[in-house]
């Protein structure tokens, strides 16, 4: 296992010369406004069956009378009446996730429905006085767009600089031991990835999540099978123990987590509720891709400088594929695993492949194929960025993105169709197989998507 390969760098120019390069060898990027629920992309004939139609109308009195309080309180709000994304109305968004069966789909932790969550959150306070209409319109937002979603850190303004950190004299921030608080970019990828994956494969748990944390608890309970971490009790026991989760129960087949951001987040949240800009992570951004920090971190992340510890990673930004592994699981509540294909030595050298490129392509075609996204990680080398390096393979920077489906040309190639949240785009991009496959350090499916396959000779992470 390669524990502090560089996949998390959060140098924004380099990361911008990356998406450059990904986007000269792939065709024009896909619009990703939320289709029907029922598929982006073609299922097997087999897996269409399982599928329950998406409930599309307003039935019980509580439903319309939850619909239509979230209709006037948007209606008559001289701020949050439209969004600032895309200046399209929640009127309009909410209509659009109505019909398409998200507002009413029930696919949460606690079978609560997005309706239901945003009828919370409105009618609820919130934590640190956030406005509760701003937080409902942003859960509109992203689950009528989950592509909205991204890891770029806010600046933080003058007038709000005292507000965070003591500053030197010169009125520079301080620099603390890990790095400096006055940063943009992040080593959030594998967090708001799986941000991301909850927004458009689960909607109504991404909307309970969203509501909880923004509540004045600022965490979110759930429920667990220990068999979704391991099919030995007492492993699963000893990962949660490692990781620092605690249970508030738990027997030998299920446990009921508290999750939470790490104490700073809210400190970051307040900020993006002052003075977000076009481009940075909203509210939710930020308290999502903390409490997944801090989670796959070992309960160690700090919001203020995107910076960890912990005892599985010592680079102190990002996560690697175990930790990653671990908070897919928790969140699928499903056993994961994440596959290694490249083979890197100790001084993060590309030296080749663990199967054959035609594997990973199955992989990742039988897990969409089965109604899934894959979260993969990919790396770039000196040669392919133009940097010098001793070792032209030499692994320079990567980056964590999502593939979301994937398409035939007439020629018979493939292209995937991928969501990044760092890349400036509100929208799907698509990069051609022969270009993406071979940059694929590793990326992370359902057990039962995988294990029956004895075809290669892979590490799993």
């Amino acid at each position: 296992m390669i524990n502090n390969i560089g996949l998390y760098n959060n140098n924004i120019q380099n990361l911008q010369a990356q998406n450059a390069a990904f986007g000269s060898s792939t065709s024009a990027a896909t619009n990703s406004v939320r289709k029907p629920l029922v598929s982006l992309f073609p299922l097997k004939k087999e897996n269409v069956s399982a599928i329950n139609a998406p409930k599309t109308k307003l039935t019980t009195k509580e439903e319309l009378d939850s619909y239509n309080a979230l209709l006037y309180a948007f209606s008559t709000s001289d701020t949050e009446k439209t969004s600032p994304l895309d200046n399209v109305s929640r009127q309009t968004k909410l209509d659009a996730l109505l019909k398409n069966g998200v507002l009413l789909n029930k696919n949460s932790n606690d079978k609560s429905t997005v309706l239901q969550n945003l009828a919370k959150t409105i009618e609820n306070p919130r934590a640190a006085n956030i406005d509760s209409l701003k937080i409902a319109g942003q859960i509109i937002d992203v689950l009528y767009n989950p592509a909205v979603i991204t890891q770029r850190f806010g600046d933080i303004p003058k007038e709000a600089q005292a507000f965070v950190m003591n500053k030197d004299n010169q009125g520079n921030f301080v620099q603390g031991e890990n790095g400096s608080i006055n940063l943009q970019g992040s080593g959030t990828c594998v967090a708001a990835s799986v941000e991301f994956h909850m927004a458009n494969k689960h909607p109504a748990e991404f909307a309970r999540w969203a509501e909880s944390l923004t509540s004045p608890k600022v965490s979110v309970e759930k429920e667990i099978n220990l068999s979704a971490l391991s099919k030995n009790p007492m492993n699963a026991i000893w990962l949660l123990r490692e990781f620092g989760v605690k249970p508030e129960n738990m027997n030998f087949y299920k446990a009921k987590l508290n999750l939470k951001p790490d104490n700073n987040a809210i400190v970051r949240a307040q900020i993006q509720d002052n003075y977000w800009d076009m481009g940075e992570r909203s509210i939710l951004d930020v308290l999502f891709q903390s409490t997944l920090m801090q989670l796959g971190s070992q309960q160690s992340y700090d919001s203020l400088t995107d910076t960890r510890a912990g005892k599985f990673n010592s680079n102190p930004q990002g996560l690697i594929e175990f930790e990653k592994t671990f908070i897919e699981s928790i969140v699928e509540n499903q056993e994961r695993t994440s596959i290694v294909y490249q083979n890197v030595d100790n001084d993060q050298n590309l030296l080749g492949w663990n199967c054959d490129l035609s594997i990973i392509q199955k992989h990742i075609t039988d897990s969409i194929d089965s109604g899934e996204d894959v979260i993969a990680g990919y790396v770039l080398t000196a040669k392919e960025c133009n940097e010098p390096a001793d070792n032209p393979n030499k692994i320079v920077n990567g980056h964590e993105i999502t593939i979301v489906g994937y398409k035939k040309g007439l020629d018979g190639k493939l292209t995937f169709i991928c969501n990044d949240t760092d890349d400036d785009k509100n929208k799907f991009v698509e990069y051609s197989a022969d270009y993406l496959l071979p940059k694929i350090h590793h990326a992370g499916y359902p057990v039962e998507i995988v294990e029956q396959d004895t075809n290669y000779n892979i590490q799993a992470a």
